[in-house]
């Protein structure tokens, strides 16, 4: 089974980059600029740039300390972390609105990688432009430490995921908890190798219980790549318990 590409301690080459209008981006409402006054905005408008990636490129190195904050604008993103192996291993899916190198204001080292699982974009703003700005001030950390705190939580929820019994519930969670990353019940679904790395198992398996949970109307398969994930009823929301 092919695991995640391990970090290395070379910094990843910045694909090409365009220049954003925030104002005009559905990511925005969950966004960390969308926190940010619009005054901070307009001044961070000619540094925040859009780039492009491509399934396998490696958005974020474990244990190293950003050079830029990055928001996930649209694409499926896996999360790692390093075991007593050395190896990374995936422990999350990342989706829309995610923030990445957002310990770097604090010059921290990065907790975890982040590997693309399909092609996408993301928008960055270089750290340095944040303080030559003058946008960093009590505002601005009330943000950024909202959205970290906010990581943790969904850590955790992917921490609770794991623990859930019988591969088959454990894999509607996952979907249901994606869907919720994503915003959005309709999701292009991971490959069939990236869940099995994630979930410990294999990708036949995962073909078998993604058919059994679409015969028992959890899911709703559109094509190959993409379902819609049925809510729980008398939820507002996609949850599941172990």
């Amino acid at each position: 089974m092919k695991q995640p590409t391990a970090p290395t301690d070379a910094t990843p080459v910045p694909p090409p980059r365009c220049r954003t209008r925030c104002g005009h981006c559905a990511t925005l409402r969950v966004c960390l600029m969308g926190g940010l006054p619009d005054a901070s905005r307009e001044l961070l408008a000619s540094c925040i740039e859009e780039s492009a990636f491509g399934k396998g490129d490696a958005l974020q190195l474990e244990g190293v300390v950003a050079q830029r904050i990055s928001i996930i604008k649209i694409g499926a993103v896996m999360a790692t972390r390093q075991g007593e192996d050395g190896q990374p291993h995936p422990v999350a899916l990342l989706g829309r609105g995610k923030t990445l190198g957002g310990y770097a204001v604090y010059g921290h080292q990065e907790q975890i990688g982040a590997q693309a699982l399909s092609t996408g974009r993301v928008c960055s703003v270089d750290v340095p432009d944040f303080y030559r700005l003058g946008v960093v001030d009590r505002q601005f950390h009330a943000c950024i430490q909202a959205h970290i705190v906010d990581a943790h939580g969904q850590l955790a929820d992917w921490s609770r995921v794991m623990r859930i019994k019988g591969l088959q519930q454990k894999l509607l969670a996952t979907l249901q908890l994606y869907a919720r990353e994503q915003r959005s019940q309709a999701i292009r679904l991971p490959s069939h190798v990236a869940l099995a790395a994630l979930l410990s198992t294999t990708r036949e398996t995962i073909a078998r219980s993604l058919r059994q949970l679409e015969a028992a109307g959890h899911i709703l398969r559109h094509d190959r790549w993409h379902c819609e994930v049925v809510r729980p009823r008398g939820t507002g929301e996609a949850t599941a318990s172990p």
